[in-house]
Parts: structure tokens; C-alpha cells; sequence
């Protein structure tokens, strides 16, 4: 079976989008966010844009692990206040 780089790197994309709305946890939500992320950089890495593929997968990274701090930080603080159990 040969697949195709692009369509293996759109269907990333679908199932990280899908995933994203249909996820409830905010965690599983980033993870999916990661994954979109993933197929778009090979999606532009595909068409021969490796510098904007660097560039961004670079910032993907650093922006989710951001995100993902402050997203703990958020539930703890809510559980401190005893909104969540």
C-alpha cells in the first residue's frame, strides 16, 4: 500500500482537528493541538518550504509546552480554591 506524504500529513490534520473538538479534557485538547500542528508543518514541508517548516515546528514546540505550564498551573490554582475536586 503506497500512501502518499501529503494526503498521510492531511489526514493528520482532519483527525487532529476532529480530535480538538471533540475532546473534553483541556489537556487532551493541547495534545490534539500538537498533532493539527504536526500535519500542517508537513503539509509546508511538503511543498519545499523546509525553513518555514523549521521555523514553525520550533515554535509549535515552545508554544505548546507554554501552554501546557500554564494549563497546570490554572488547575492547580483551581483546586487550591476547591472548584474542582
Amino acid at each position: 500500500m503506497n500512501i502518499e506524504f501529503i494526503y498521510a500529513a492531511a489526514i493528520l490534520m482532519i483527525v487532529g482537528a476532529l480530535g480538538g473538538v471533540l475532546q473534553t479534557r483541556p489537556i487532551d485538547k493541547f495534545l490534539m493541538l500538537a498533532v493539527l500542528g504536526d500535519g500542517l508543518i508537513s503539509i509546508v514541508a511538503t511543498f519545499g518550504y523546509l525553513d518555514v517548516a523549521m521555523a514553525s515546528s520550533f515554535m509549535t514546540f515552545v508554544g505548546i509546552i507554554i501552554m501546557m505550564i500554564g494549563l497546570v498551573r490554572v488547575l492547580e490554582i483551581r483546586k487550591m480554591r476547591g472548584e474542582i475536586g
